[in-house]
């Protein structure tokens, strides 16, 4: 049976409503802290396969984040937020391939669901990932700075006096300082769209194809949707990580 675009209600506590989405967040949540206590208990100057591991991932994602932003400081700097993105968004999306889960069931409600098929959470992640972007931003430039960055006002009046032509120049880069304002807003609509939707629609699909082709089509397009759940992590991670190197780009070459 396809499951609902929204998450399923499982019980509330006084007016607050606690769905399946919710539980499977939870699950991630728990497994996080446990592979987190783990790492930092059992580290040693040499590794073992679990630390290993852990460090392979964390080399690849400063490696990513370098790539995208030019500067091994920078990676460096965002890395726990991007890593931790990364982390959970990837073990959100790989739980709603284990079969075992989607059987567990609560007053003939599956208990657990795909996190991030639930677009409350990738709206919220979306959301706060932006606002924490425009924070540095202003951090870094200040209030005034950081408003400057859209609304060009001090630009367009020193350009006209200078010259009408250079005035006239410094109008369209107000107008795109707009348009830059309706793009952070684009950017979570953008983000939390393409994640519910790939997501959500690769749940349905594979619950559509499961049934028809129940005999043929389960081990190839496992490893399909196993694929996709770790590229669609590493999207958002990655897009997230740009956006912040470009929002505190101060113009010096990154070289370090």
């Amino acid at each position: 049976m396809r499951a609902p675009v929204q998450p399923e209600t499982l019980f509330k506590i006084g007016e607050f409503p606690v769905t399946n989405a919710m539980t499977s967040g939870l699950l991630v949540l728990f497994i996080l802290v446990v592979f987190s206590f783990l790492i930092s208990k059992k580290s040693q100057l040499k590794p073992g396969k679990f630390q290993t591991v852990a460090e392979v991932l964390t080399e690849a994602f400063l490696n990513l984040i370098e790539q995208l932003s030019g500067s091994r400081k920078f990676a460096f700097k965002v890395l726990p937020l991007i890593g931790a993105l990364f982390l959970y968004i990837g073990l959100s999306n790989l739980l709603g391939l284990i079969p075992v889960l989607s059987e567990i069931t609560y007053n003939k409600t599956t208990l657990f669901r795909t996190h991030t098929s639930d677009f409350n959470l990738t709206f919220g992640l979306a959301l706060a990932m932006v606002l924490l972007i425009q924070t540095m931003s202003i951090k870094q430039a200040g209030i005034f700075g950081h408003i400057g960055k859209y609304l060009k006002f001090k630009e367009v009046f020193l350009g006209f006096k200078e010259s009408f032509g250079k005035g006239m120049f410094a109008i369209v880069d107000f107008i795109i300082g707009l348009l830059d304002i309706i793009s952070e807003i684009a950017k979570v609509i953008s983000l939390s769209l393409r994640l519910f939707g790939n997501m959500y629609a690769g749940g349905v699909l594979t619950a559509i194809l499961f049934g028809m082709f129940a005999l043929f089509l389960p081990l190839p397009w496992f490893f399909m949707s196993l694929l996709s759940a770790v590229v669609q992590a590493m999207v958002f991670g990655s897009l997230i990580a740009a956006f912040y190197s470009l929002a505190i780009d101060d113009g010096s070459p990154k070289t370090e």
